[in-house]
């Protein structure tokens, strides 16, 4: 928080606006699950950090972020216990760190796509369960630290009134399984972000 708190403040004090790239910071929330594995369900989680852009042409740019996500997912399901049937709730909680690096193509000037690759660092993880009304029992996760996948999008940008302000919209999708020795779970999340561009 200290570090986005400097980044803002000298963003403001050097407002100057580059024809050639910006800095900026971004913030939002997204909806997780891990594909394939047991029920599902989705998690909700927040989402923020830095940002750099590099413009190549008129319509085109590059954008790299450096950005703390959550992910995992949540479930549950009716098991059978001596002929009563109670509620068995799951929940995955992952924290990413996430080096995304885009490829950004404006079809109007206010509205673009965006594509390229999720490079993520996982630095915690745990699994929550109860049953019925129970406690909730907390154990840690046996996964993989690195993860990678494609990401999808779209976005805005120079919103009028505020033009420093603009919104994204992501889909990631996870290339390699998260919990080891479970089978086929990777991940998959869509998030929504607000951005401002600092200088």
């Amino acid at each position: 928080m200290a570090v986005l708190f400097f980044v803002s403040a000298n963003g403001v004090a050097l407002k100057a606006q580059s024809n050639d790239y910006q800095l900026g910071v971004r913030g939002g929330c997204g909806m997780a699950t891990l594909s394939g594995y047991r029920n599902n369900g989705l998690k909700l989680g927040l989402a923020g950090g830095v940002y750099g852009k590099y413009f190549l042409s008129g319509n085109t740019s590059v954008i790299a972020d450096i950005n703390y996500s959550a992910g995992g997912q949540q479930s549950e399901q009716w098991l059978t216990n001596n002929r009563d049937e109670v509620k068995e709730y799951r929940k995955y909680s992952l924290h990413y760190i996430n080096i995304p690096i885009l490829y950004q193509y404006y079809f109007t000037d206010i509205l673009g796509l965006e594509g390229g690759l999720n490079f993520r660092y996982c630095v915690a993880g745990n699994l929550k369960t109860k049953i019925g009304n129970e406690d909730w029992n907390k154990v840690s996760l046996n996964y993989n630290n690195f993860d990678f996948g494609l990401i999808v999008g779209v976005y805005t940008d120079n919103l009028i009134p505020h033009e420093d302000f603009f919104v994204s919209l992501r889909a990631y999708f996870g290339f390699l399984d998260v919990v080891k020795e479970v089978g086929s779970n990777k991940n998959v999340s869509v998030q929504v972000t607000v951005g401002y561009t600092l200088f």
